[in-house]
Protein backbone atom coordinates (compact mmCIF):
# COMPACT_ATOMS: atom_id res chain seq x y z
CA UNK A 1 0.00 0.00 0.00
CA UNK A 2 1.64 3.51 -1.06
CA UNK A 3 2.04 5.49 2.47
CA UNK A 4 0.23 8.65 1.19
CA UNK A 5 -3.18 9.57 -0.56
CA UNK A 6 -7.08 7.53 -0.20
CA UNK A 7 -6.81 5.67 -3.86
CA UNK A 8 -6.00 2.49 -2.25
CA UNK A 9 -9.56 2.78 -0.42
CA UNK A 10 -10.83 3.90 -3.62
CA UNK A 11 -9.86 0.46 -5.58
CA UNK A 12 -11.30 -1.27 -2.74
CA UNK A 13 -14.15 0.85 -3.24
CA UNK A 14 -14.79 -0.29 -6.71
CA UNK A 15 -14.20 -3.86 -6.10
CA UNK A 16 -17.03 -4.15 -3.26
CA UNK A 17 -19.56 -2.11 -5.39
CA UNK A 18 -18.94 -4.54 -8.34
CA UNK A 19 -19.23 -7.82 -6.02
CA UNK A 20 -22.72 -5.81 -5.08
CA UNK A 21 -23.90 -5.44 -7.96
CA UNK A 22 -23.10 -9.16 -8.93
CA UNK A 23 -24.80 -10.69 -5.89
CA UNK A 24 -28.01 -8.09 -6.48
CA UNK A 25 -27.67 -9.56 -10.28
CA UNK A 26 -27.82 -12.94 -8.98
CA UNK A 27 -30.62 -11.98 -6.53
CA UNK A 28 -33.18 -10.58 -9.49
CA UNK A 29 -32.38 -14.02 -11.54
CA UNK A 30 -33.13 -16.01 -8.24
CA UNK A 31 -34.02 -14.64 -5.08
CA UNK A 32 -33.45 -17.73 -2.51
CA UNK A 33 -32.36 -17.38 0.44
CA UNK A 34 -28.46 -18.17 -0.64
CA UNK A 35 -28.67 -15.34 -2.72
CA UNK A 36 -30.57 -12.70 -0.20
CA UNK A 37 -27.91 -13.69 2.10
CA UNK A 38 -24.89 -13.07 -0.38
CA UNK A 39 -26.47 -9.37 -1.05
CA UNK A 40 -27.06 -8.77 2.66
CA UNK A 41 -23.28 -9.76 3.36
CA UNK A 42 -22.04 -7.65 0.16
CA UNK A 43 -24.10 -4.31 1.45
CA UNK A 44 -22.77 -4.90 4.76
CA UNK A 45 -18.91 -4.50 3.71
CA UNK A 46 -19.98 -1.39 0.77
CA UNK A 47 -21.50 -0.17 3.76
CA UNK A 48 -18.59 -1.25 6.14
CA UNK A 49 -15.85 1.04 3.85
CA UNK A 50 -17.95 3.71 2.83
CA UNK A 51 -18.42 4.16 6.64
CA UNK A 52 -14.49 3.95 6.96
CA UNK A 53 -14.26 6.15 3.74
CA UNK A 54 -16.55 9.19 5.93
CA UNK A 55 -14.19 8.80 9.29
CA UNK A 56 -10.99 9.38 7.26
CA UNK A 57 -12.31 12.49 5.13
CA UNK A 58 -16.23 13.32 6.22
CA UNK A 59 -18.47 14.13 3.96
CA UNK A 60 -22.30 14.62 3.01
CA UNK A 61 -22.52 12.04 0.15
CA UNK A 62 -21.07 9.08 2.10
CA UNK A 63 -23.64 9.77 4.79
CA UNK A 64 -26.24 9.85 2.08
CA UNK A 65 -25.15 6.52 0.31
CA UNK A 66 -25.19 4.80 3.34
CA UNK A 67 -28.53 5.86 4.17
CA UNK A 68 -29.87 4.34 0.92
CA UNK A 69 -27.90 0.99 1.67
CA UNK A 70 -29.17 0.82 5.14
CA UNK A 71 -33.18 1.15 3.83
CA UNK A 72 -32.07 -1.72 1.42
CA UNK A 73 -30.87 -3.98 4.02
CA UNK A 74 -33.59 -3.66 6.45
CA UNK A 75 -35.82 -4.09 3.85
CA UNK A 76 -35.01 -7.98 4.00
CA UNK A 77 -35.35 -8.42 7.43
CA UNK A 78 -39.11 -9.58 8.07
CA UNK A 79 -38.27 -12.20 5.93
CA UNK A 80 -35.00 -13.11 6.95
CA UNK A 81 -36.75 -13.07 10.51
CA UNK A 82 -39.73 -15.13 9.39
CA UNK A 83 -37.70 -17.66 7.90
CA UNK A 84 -35.72 -17.97 10.91
CA UNK A 85 -39.06 -18.56 13.13
CA UNK A 86 -40.24 -20.63 10.59
CA UNK A 87 -37.10 -23.08 10.46
CA UNK A 88 -37.42 -23.06 14.92
CA UNK A 89 -40.78 -23.63 15.20
CA UNK A 90 -40.71 -26.30 12.83
CA UNK A 91 -38.07 -28.20 14.96
CA UNK A 92 -40.20 -27.57 17.89
CA UNK A 93 -42.87 -28.60 16.98
CA UNK A 94 -42.45 -32.90 17.87
CA UNK A 95 -41.99 -31.87 21.53
CA UNK A 96 -45.24 -28.57 21.44
CA UNK A 97 -47.46 -29.69 19.05
CA UNK A 98 -49.45 -26.12 20.17
CA UNK A 99 -46.88 -24.24 17.66
CA UNK A 100 -49.03 -25.61 14.84
CA UNK A 101 -51.17 -23.04 14.20
CA UNK A 102 -48.41 -20.40 14.80
CA UNK A 103 -46.00 -22.54 11.94
CA UNK A 104 -49.07 -22.79 9.58
CA UNK A 105 -49.15 -18.65 9.79
CA UNK A 106 -45.10 -18.75 9.44
CA UNK A 107 -45.68 -20.27 5.98
CA UNK A 108 -48.17 -18.15 5.41
CA UNK A 109 -45.89 -15.11 6.24
CA UNK A 110 -43.16 -16.24 4.63
CA UNK A 111 -44.62 -17.04 1.32
CA UNK A 112 -45.89 -13.34 0.76
CA UNK A 113 -42.83 -11.79 1.69
CA UNK A 114 -41.21 -13.88 -0.86
CA UNK A 115 -43.22 -11.76 -3.31
CA UNK A 116 -43.08 -8.70 -1.73
CA UNK A 117 -39.62 -9.51 -1.96
CA UNK A 118 -39.15 -9.81 -5.86
CA UNK A 119 -41.04 -6.70 -6.37
CA UNK A 120 -38.39 -4.92 -3.72
CA UNK A 121 -35.00 -6.37 -5.14
CA UNK A 122 -35.92 -5.36 -8.77
CA UNK A 123 -36.43 -2.01 -7.16
CA UNK A 124 -32.70 -1.42 -5.91
CA UNK A 125 -29.57 -0.31 -8.02
CA UNK A 126 -31.03 2.65 -8.84
CA UNK A 127 -28.57 4.55 -11.24
CA UNK A 128 -28.70 7.65 -9.30
CA UNK A 129 -26.62 5.67 -6.49
CA UNK A 130 -23.53 5.04 -8.75
CA UNK A 131 -23.51 8.62 -9.70
CA UNK A 132 -23.05 9.40 -5.97
CA UNK A 133 -20.61 6.94 -5.43
CA UNK A 134 -18.42 8.04 -7.96
CA UNK A 135 -18.99 11.99 -7.14
CA UNK A 136 -18.11 10.86 -3.52
CA UNK A 137 -15.00 9.12 -4.94
CA UNK A 138 -13.90 12.22 -6.52
CA UNK A 139 -14.28 14.03 -3.64
CA UNK A 140 -12.43 11.42 -1.76
CA UNK A 141 -9.29 11.11 -3.94
CA UNK A 142 -9.10 15.12 -3.54
CA UNK A 143 -9.46 15.26 0.45
CA UNK A 144 -6.99 12.50 0.93
CA UNK A 145 -4.21 13.28 -1.26
CA UNK A 146 -1.91 13.83 1.78
CA UNK A 147 -3.46 11.21 4.13
CA UNK A 148 -1.01 8.59 5.62
CA UNK A 149 -3.11 5.27 5.22
CA UNK A 150 -0.51 3.53 7.88
CA UNK A 151 -1.44 5.71 10.63
CA UNK A 152 -5.47 6.60 9.71
CA UNK A 153 -6.58 3.05 8.87
CA UNK A 154 -6.01 1.92 12.52
CA UNK A 155 -6.98 5.12 14.42
CA UNK A 156 -9.87 4.91 12.51
CA UNK A 157 -11.15 1.30 13.29
CA UNK A 158 -9.78 1.78 16.98
CA UNK A 159 -12.89 4.50 17.26
CA UNK A 160 -15.11 1.55 16.05
CA UNK A 161 -13.40 -0.67 18.58
CA UNK A 162 -13.84 1.53 21.25
CA UNK A 163 -17.44 1.84 21.31
CA UNK A 164 -17.22 -2.25 20.78
CA UNK A 165 -15.76 -1.64 24.37
CA UNK A 166 -18.34 0.78 25.90
CA UNK A 167 -21.04 -1.18 24.78
CA UNK A 168 -19.28 -4.20 26.57
CA UNK A 169 -18.90 -2.78 29.61
CA UNK A 170 -22.83 -2.08 29.70
CA UNK A 171 -23.72 -5.37 29.31
CA UNK A 172 -26.75 -6.56 31.30
CA UNK A 173 -27.47 -10.23 31.31
CA UNK A 174 -31.08 -8.97 32.48
CA UNK A 175 -31.21 -7.22 29.69
CA UNK A 176 -31.24 -8.76 25.98
CA UNK A 177 -30.85 -5.23 24.38
CA UNK A 178 -27.88 -4.52 25.98
CA UNK A 179 -26.49 -7.76 24.04
CA UNK A 180 -27.95 -6.49 20.58
CA UNK A 181 -26.50 -2.73 21.24
CA UNK A 182 -23.32 -4.68 21.64
CA UNK A 183 -23.56 -7.39 18.30
CA UNK A 184 -24.63 -4.20 16.23
CA UNK A 185 -20.84 -2.75 17.39
CA UNK A 186 -18.89 -5.99 16.63
CA UNK A 187 -20.71 -6.61 13.64
CA UNK A 188 -19.58 -2.90 12.14
CA UNK A 189 -15.96 -3.47 13.58
CA UNK A 190 -15.89 -7.08 11.39
CA UNK A 191 -17.01 -5.81 8.05
CA UNK A 192 -14.76 -2.55 8.35
CA UNK A 193 -11.64 -5.16 9.34
CA UNK A 194 -12.47 -7.00 6.01
CA UNK A 195 -12.45 -4.43 4.26
CA UNK A 196 -9.49 -3.05 5.27
CA UNK A 197 -8.21 -6.43 4.63
CA UNK A 198 -8.98 -6.05 1.20
CA UNK A 199 -6.76 -2.87 0.86
CA UNK A 200 -3.88 -4.52 2.40
CA UNK A 201 -3.15 -7.95 2.69
CA UNK A 202 -0.05 -7.19 4.93
CA UNK A 203 -2.24 -5.62 7.79
CA UNK A 204 -2.44 -8.15 10.95
CA UNK A 205 -5.08 -10.56 10.44
CA UNK A 206 -8.51 -9.92 11.30
CA UNK A 207 -9.29 -13.02 12.76
CA UNK A 208 -12.63 -12.82 11.19
CA UNK A 209 -14.06 -16.49 11.81
CA UNK A 210 -13.42 -15.73 15.94
CA UNK A 211 -15.89 -12.47 15.54
CA UNK A 212 -17.98 -14.65 13.42
CA UNK A 213 -18.40 -16.77 16.15
CA UNK A 214 -18.96 -14.28 18.55
CA UNK A 215 -21.60 -12.56 16.27
CA UNK A 216 -23.31 -16.16 16.09
CA UNK A 217 -23.61 -16.07 20.12
CA UNK A 218 -25.45 -13.00 20.46
CA UNK A 219 -27.47 -13.22 17.00
CA UNK A 220 -28.97 -16.78 18.71
CA UNK A 221 -30.20 -14.67 21.72
CA UNK A 222 -31.60 -12.04 19.32
CA UNK A 223 -33.11 -14.29 17.05
CA UNK A 224 -35.26 -15.94 20.06
CA UNK A 225 -35.66 -12.55 21.68
CA UNK A 226 -37.65 -11.61 18.49
CA UNK A 227 -39.65 -15.38 18.83
CA UNK A 228 -40.66 -14.49 21.72
CA UNK A 229 -42.38 -11.22 21.20
CA UNK A 230 -43.42 -12.29 17.68
CA UNK A 231 -45.35 -15.41 19.54
CA UNK A 232 -46.61 -13.35 22.55
CA UNK A 233 -48.22 -10.98 19.84
CA UNK A 234 -49.79 -14.08 18.04
CA UNK A 235 -50.99 -15.58 21.06
CA UNK A 236 -52.37 -12.27 21.71
CA UNK A 237 -49.94 -12.34 25.24
CA UNK A 238 -51.29 -15.50 26.18
CA UNK A 239 -48.78 -18.04 24.99
CA UNK A 240 -49.39 -21.75 26.15
CA UNK A 241 -47.32 -22.58 29.27
CA UNK A 242 -45.26 -25.12 27.56
CA UNK A 243 -44.30 -22.93 24.57
CA UNK A 244 -43.56 -19.88 27.31
CA UNK A 245 -41.45 -22.31 29.67
CA UNK A 246 -38.89 -23.61 26.44
CA UNK A 247 -38.53 -20.44 24.79
CA UNK A 248 -37.73 -18.55 27.90
CA UNK A 249 -35.70 -21.05 29.20
CA UNK A 250 -33.64 -21.50 25.89
CA UNK A 251 -32.92 -17.93 25.91
CA UNK A 252 -32.18 -17.74 29.61
CA UNK A 253 -29.13 -20.87 28.32
CA UNK A 254 -27.97 -18.91 25.27
CA UNK A 255 -27.34 -15.74 27.79
CA UNK A 256 -25.77 -17.76 30.57
CA UNK A 257 -23.34 -19.24 27.45
CA UNK A 258 -22.60 -15.65 26.27
CA UNK A 259 -21.65 -14.15 28.86
CA UNK A 260 -19.32 -16.74 29.90
CA UNK A 261 -17.05 -15.75 27.38
CA UNK A 262 -18.33 -12.74 26.65
CA UNK A 263 -14.79 -11.12 27.42
CA UNK A 264 -13.29 -12.59 24.15
CA UNK A 265 -13.89 -9.13 22.48
CA UNK A 266 -10.96 -7.53 24.95
CA UNK A 267 -8.58 -10.13 23.32
CA UNK A 268 -9.00 -7.96 19.71
CA UNK A 269 -7.65 -4.85 21.75
CA UNK A 270 -4.08 -3.38 20.55
CA UNK A 271 -1.11 -5.37 21.88
CA UNK A 272 2.35 -3.58 21.50
CA UNK A 273 4.08 -4.94 18.34
CA UNK A 274 1.61 -6.55 15.93
CA UNK A 275 -1.78 -6.61 17.00
CA UNK A 276 -4.78 -4.27 15.33
CA UNK A 277 -5.48 -1.39 17.01
CA UNK A 278 -3.74 1.57 18.38
CA UNK A 279 -2.03 1.71 22.26
CA UNK A 280 -4.86 3.76 23.52
CA UNK A 281 -7.20 1.45 23.95
CA UNK A 282 -6.11 0.39 27.40
CA UNK A 283 -8.64 -2.08 28.05
CA UNK A 284 -7.26 -5.30 29.88
CA UNK A 285 -8.02 -8.82 28.88
CA UNK A 286 -10.20 -10.72 31.37
CA UNK A 287 -8.94 -14.61 31.67
CA UNK A 288 -12.13 -16.87 30.23
CA UNK A 289 -12.45 -20.55 30.65
CA UNK A 290 -12.27 -20.46 26.53
CA UNK A 291 -8.75 -18.69 26.54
Amino acid sequence: MQNTGGEPLLDALERHWGQYRKRLRACRQTANEDNVHELRVSTRRLMALIELLHALAPQATLLRIRKSLKKQLDGFDQLRDTQVMLFESAKSLPILPELEPFLAQMHCCEQRLLLENQSFIVSLYQPKLRRKLKKAGKHFKTQTADIDLKQALPSAIDKIYSVVINRYEALDPANPASIHHLRIAVKKLRYTLLATQSIDSALPETNSSRLKSYLTRMGDIQNSVVMLQTLELFFEHRIPAEIAQHYRHQQQELIDAFMKCCSEILEFRQKPGNELFSSNVTHQSATTSDA
